[in-house]
């Protein structure tokens, strides 16, 4: 769960970069959606929209169009039965009398229409006094704003500052106003818009909530206000249809997610200059009826130079009344997107990692490594599933980084404990086997590790004599330096010929040969390394006695035959070694060997006897077997071929 509360916390201490990664992978899926027919949201042409574009523009041969031109074409749109026509413009200021006045007169005459207006969008609580407005506007705006019911508190919601309101006669003659004014997120991208703003100790309507909601004919006394889950409009119905409540989700700042129905193009467009010809053609006029009657129609300027143009999911550049036309098409058709909230996140990553440590308990680390691949990608399926067919947002990145970190963190972590151990491991190893060998082992471990087995390998055994005697007259550091340099010297001769230690006793020493690589010569091996143990013997007992230590006099006894090799112990504590009757044999032969000679067995002589020199002795009795048996001298001095 650590990565999780990690991952919390880079997103808390670094939302510009991990929201803005959310979000974009998010459109990704938005994209998806708009070029696949399957997936595509379906369009309602109740919302159409009339550009002023380019070609409008060249077709009026005018670019520079007055209030009476507005005028006509508010007309046409009335006559033509439109049920609302929303104009995406502010006209703040009176121009020419006798063109205002046709404006205005179109507007009351068409009782249908809905113009904008800016609210600078703040998180303050209160910035009304702020305004640069006074007089009859601020009068209109406080007699127009809503008082719905809050249930909950809108705290968080966006105070709306006036900065530039469509003038108060036109406003009075139009159906109503409605703000513009948007907040795009982090990276410039407008996913979402506020829906309603704190104003003057009340709410104020967005330019699409003001014109849906007389549409279906629901009052500011008809809408519920629930801050960070809905909107509801009471008893909302579309013409010649039963009324019922629909919920809008919102998020505790009142935005709502814009459910894009796909790029610019995907709904229907009408040409302005198109309207602006019928006006004086009573058939044209029925012409657009047919086509325009009950429609909401959104009004806006497109052309070249429109500082209305912005970047949304599917598209970089897309003229913002687009966007009021979407929040239109979703609240009408009721297909809205929803963003799981921050408790159902929440449980969705506890679930996740959960998961996660399950299978960091049950698999290895290329398993977990491939099981975490999988339940990313069953997350980031699901989520694109939960948008494509239940229209919920979920975030995508926060939940796939706690993924891959948890993964990597145990898995690291895994990585330097193995490395911890396999350094514990070697310098174990190092004590037993010759490093030539503790490299292929490192590199191959179930040389070691494999089960127990039956070979035949060659045991040797030497042991001090009378070390028992001389060492209770040495202090215990003597005692500690003198095995110390006997052992070590022994040891690198052991591993000169690739023999394995395996133990240590009191002053002795087992080793054997043949194991854990094959060696078919094991037996030869071992004789050779037990010829040179004896000669360094000498140079140390010579070394030693001249600072007053004691004679250092070996006994080195050799068999060789089948034993039973490997891992041998309790769980807590395993030693590789030999055990068998052959290896009981090695051990008498030690106690039974001459002085600073070498014993070996029947079987050792057999397997060494055209390699090495060696001289038979009388046959001796040993623990454990009812008859002599045969055994053979090593010289220590001129070894060579028999």
């Amino acid at each position: 769960m650590t990565s999780l509360v990690v991952v919390h916390l880079l997103f808390w201490l670094l939302p510009s970069v991990f929201e803005t990664w959310n979000a974009q992978t998010v459109d990704q899926i938005f994209v998806f959606r708009a070029n696949s027919s399957a997936f595509r949201v379906p369009y309602d042409s109740t919302v159409v929209q009339v550009d002023l574009t380019d070609r409008s523009i060249e077709a009026m041969r005018n670019f520079y169009l007055n209030r009476s031109h507005y005028a006509r074409v508010v007309s046409v749109l009335g006559q033509a039965g439109v049920a609302a026509q929303l104009w995406d413009y502010i006209y703040p200021a009176r121009t020419n009398t006798a063109e205002d006045s046709m404006f205005f007169a179109a507007t009351a005459a068409a009782r249908n229409v809905y113009y904008g207006l800016a609210f600078r969008l703040t998180t303050e609580n209160d910035s009304l006094i702020e305004s640069p407005l006074k007089g009859d506007i601020i009068d209109y705006l406080n007699e127009t704003k809503w008082n719905v019911h809050v249930d909950g508190d809108a705290e968080d919601f966006y105070t709306g500052v006036p900065e530039l309101v469509t003038l108060t006669p036109l406003a009075r003659a139009s159906r109503g106003l409605g703000y513009l004014s948007q907040r795009p997120d982090r990276d410039g991208v407008f996913r979402r818009t506020p829906l309603l703003v704190k104003f003057n100790g009340a709410l104020y309507p967005s330019f699409a909530l003001r014109a849906i909601c007389d549409y279906l004919h629901v009052g500011p006394d008809g809408i519920i206000v629930n801050p960070g889950r809905s909107v509801t409009l009471k008893g909302a119905h579309r013409p010649d249809a039963p009324p019922h409540d629909i919920v809008i989700p919102i998020d505790n700042r009142g935005n709502i997610v814009v459910n894009y129905v796909g790029r610019w193009d995907r709904m229907k467009h009408y040409d302005f200059a198109t309207i602006l010809a019928a006006a004086d053609d009573r058939d044209e006029i029925d012409l657009l009826s047919d086509e325009l009657k009950g429609k909401i129609v959104i009004v806006s300027e497109v052309s070249t130079g429109s500082a209305d143009v912005r970047p949304v999911p599917l598209e970089s550049e897309y003229p913002l009344s687009g966007l009021h036309a979407n929040v239109l098409h979703s609240i009408l058709t009721e297909n809205f997107l929803r963003e799981l909230s921050g408790t159902e996140m929440l449980l969705i990553e506890v679930v996740l990692m959960a998961f996660v440590a399950w299978m960091s308990l049950s698999l290895s680390s290329n398993g977990l490594w491939v099981g975490g691949l999988v339940v990313l990608a069953g997350f980031l399926l699901s989520a694109a599933a939960l948008f494509l067919y239940a229209e919920v947002i979920v975030n995508v990145v926060r939940p796939a980084f706690m993924i891959v970190l948890a993964i990597a963190a145990i898995v690291g972590h895994r990585y330097l404990n193995e490395q911890k151990e396999k350094a514990s491991l070697q310098r174990s190893f190092e004590a037993y086997f010759p490093p030539a060998v503790v490299k292929r082992i490192m590199a191959n471990p179930e040389l070691v590790y494999a089960a127990g087995q039956k070979k035949e390998l060659t045991i040797l055994f030497s042991d001090i004599k009378s070390f028992t005697t001389y060492s209770s007259t040495m202090t215990p550091d003597q005692i500690q330096k003198m095995l110390n340099e006997y052992f070590e010297a022994m040891v690198d001769i052991v591993f000169k010929y690739e023999g394995t230690v395996d133990k240590f006793i009191g002053d002795g020493l087992m080793v054997f040969f043949g194991d854990p690589e094959p060696q078919s010569d094991h037996a030869v091996r071992c004789v050779r390394a037990a010829i040179e143990m004896q000669k360094k013997c000498r140079e140390l007992k010579a070394r030693w006695e001249t600072t007053g230590l004691f004679p250092l006099k070996i006994r080195v006894g050799i068999n060789s035959g089948p034993v039973v090799v490997g891992n041998m112990g309790s769980a807590r504590r395993l030693s590789y070694t030999v055990l068998g009757s052959d290896v009981n044999l090695a051990q008498r032969l030690e106690s039974n060997a001459p002085v600073e000679g070498i014993m070996i067995s029947q079987r050792t002589y057999e397997l060494v006897k055209d390699a090495v020199t060696t001289k038979p002795l009388e046959p001796i009795m040993v623990k454990g077997l009812d008859k002599p048996i045969k055994v053979y001298e090593v010289p220590v001095e001129g070894e060579g071929m028999s």
